[in-house]
């Protein structure tokens, strides 16, 4: 058992550290993209191919990405590569200096009716009443801390799904995959890491995986870095035991003596990681996802809609021009647009690379800010590109809107951290604090007017259309709930916030649409 207390943030940097030093004989850092900050955010996606490292940027590989993963239950990774590349000899690594050859499994599943089954590491079979049954085993679902699914686009789809959601079902029998966190009465989830061939031409006998599997993964193109590794890499080998090396290094570093079932759950528990997102990141995701995931026309003409029911004229509209048509032909190469599950994506994924970077600068911590939720978002479009297309346009897209949003931004004078719908209500709060009810309505008038001017670009246009749309509805409930409203300005100080925030909870089962279009301000 572990014998020594740690503050988890001092845990969390040691375990870290040891693994990144543990794996740095055995592993080729291949770099997957770089994160570019400034007045604007950029992904690149390098494909194994480095780059001198430059003020405000991060470069993230692959190890970034695999080490990272492990502090979020719900972040699961498919890797998409061609043979040979290192994607099961890098999962490989990462997982036996972390578990050990018996703390985690790795299944290579194949088609056709002697095919491999996917639920296999979690059941047994016995004779009952004569005839053989396959049972769920309680033992063996909590055996393991990881699992690497290799070729899963050659598994039974149904068997698969059920084991990324840690609930399997056999005969009646349900177990789940996961292992106690010591000191709590809550569970570490089995972290789980998958692979597959494209299927392409070249992989003729791979098969697409299916849009209920690719949902719950966050697939990566996993980057070829032989032609920039080159002999470099010749000397990078799995040699003795990496499990003892990494945890004996663990202990001295710590004084915490045990094995990865008493510390790995303590230490990469995803409770103390912080999951908040600031006004201005989750406006930024409402905002952008009608712009780069779906048509902007169709996403400006229902935000439009909204706004002619509140009595407010748009004037800015977007244009049928070459710029919108390159707009369509991009998006043309998704299989489909965002879904509800790519909302949890998007954030987790931020936390991840924020926490990479916090690993890098030495921090440790991870807030979530726009840009990452910005690169987040970008990934998790491109990962529902066509097998084949190219890498990088779709993040183009998300580019423009933080472009756009950025410019609006910094029109109106609006502090780092806070939304614009945020920085309106506010104004008009504290306008109303002073002035009641009618200043409140007049304040909120006066700003959505500075945002409702021509626009620029598509972008801008589908992004001013949200956020007018949003606090058209905003505008709504206030006058729907006068007396209310009036209350609470009354109040003052955070007694007009909480008097707002308990009449949105009382009232928002009324329509969808407020707790669509108000819950991230109000919340």
């Amino acid at each position: 058992m572990a014998t020594k207390k740690l503050e988890q943030k001092e845990m969390r940097k040691h375990f870290i550290q040891t693994l990144y030093d543990t794996l740095d004989s055995v592993i080729s850092p291949t770099p997957y993209m770089e994160i570019i900050e400034g007045n604007k955010v950029d992904v690149r996606f390098l494909d194994g191919k480095g780059r001198l490292p430059m003020p405000n940027t991060t470069e993230v590989n692959v190890l970034d990405i695999d080490i990272a993963s492990l502090f979020f239950d719900d972040f699961d990774i498919l890797y998409e590569g061609v043979t040979g590349v290192g994607k099961t000899y890098t999962i490989d690594a990462l997982f036996n200096a972390v578990f050990g050859p018996g703390g985690h499994c790795t299944l290579r599943l194949s088609g056709g009716i002697l095919g491999s089954s996917a639920l296999e590491p979690f059941t047994t079979t016995r004779l009952e009443n004569g005839m053989p049954k396959t049972r769920i085993d309680p033992e063996k679902c909590g055996k393991y801390g990881a699992l690497f699914i290799d070729e899963i686009n050659r598994g039974d789809s149904q068997e698969v799904l059920q084991v990324v959601d840690r609930k399997i079902n056999v005969n009646g029998d349900r177990g789940y995959l996961r292992i106690p966190i010591p000191g709590t009465e809550r569970w570490k989830e089995l972290a789980i890491i998958a692979a597959m061939n494209p299927a392409d031409a070249q992989h003729s006998s791979a098969l697409e995986l299916d849009i209920a599997g690719e949902n719950r993964f966050l697939k990566f193109r996993f980057p070829n870095g032989v032609a920039e590794a080159g002999s470099s890499q010749l000397e990078k080998k799995m040699a003795g035991d990496i499990h003892c090396r990494f945890w004996d290094e663990f202990a001295r570093r710590t004084g915490m003596k045990g094995g990865w079932r008493e510390i790995y759950p303590i230490a990469t528990d995803p409770e103390q990681l912080p999951a908040e997102l600031d006004g201005e990141t989750r406006e930024f995701i409402d905002v952008a996802l009608g712009y780069a995931g779906h048509d902007p026309k169709e996403t400006f003409a229902r935000n439009a809609e909204l706004m002619q029911q509140a009595g407010i004229s748009p004037l800015f509209s977007i244009r049928d021009d070459n710029n919108y048509r390159k707009i369509l032909e991009t998006q043309g190469k998704l299989k489909h647009g965002f879904v509800r599950r790519d909302l949890r994506k998007i954030r987790d994924l931020g936390r991840l690379l924020g926490f990479i970077k916090g690993v890098k600068n030495s921090s440790y911590e991870s807030p979530v800010r726009i840009n990452d939720a910005t690169a987040a978002m970008g990934i998790v479009l491109e990962s529902k590109a066509i097998t084949g297309t190219d890498y990088g346009s779709l993040m183009a897209l998300v580019n423009d809107a933080r472009a756009a949003y950025a410019g609006m931004h910094e029109k109106i004078g609006i502090p780092e951290g806070y939304g614009l719908r945020q920085a309106v209500w506010q104004a008009a709060i504290h306008a109303g604090q002073k002035g009641g009810f009618e200043a409140y309505i007049s304040t909120l008038k006066a700003g959505m007017s500075k945002l409702n001017t021509q626009a620029a670009s598509a972008a801008q246009a589908t992004i001013s259309s949200r956020v007018l749309a949003d606090l058209a509805v905003l505008e709504h409930f206030s006058k729907a709930h006068e007396a209310d409203v009036a209350a609470a300005l009354k109040a003052g100080g955070e007694g007009t916030f909480k008097g707002f925030s308990e009449l949105y909870l009382a009232k928002k089962s009324q329509s969808s649409i407020y707790e669509h279009r108000l819950g991230s301000i109000m919340e």
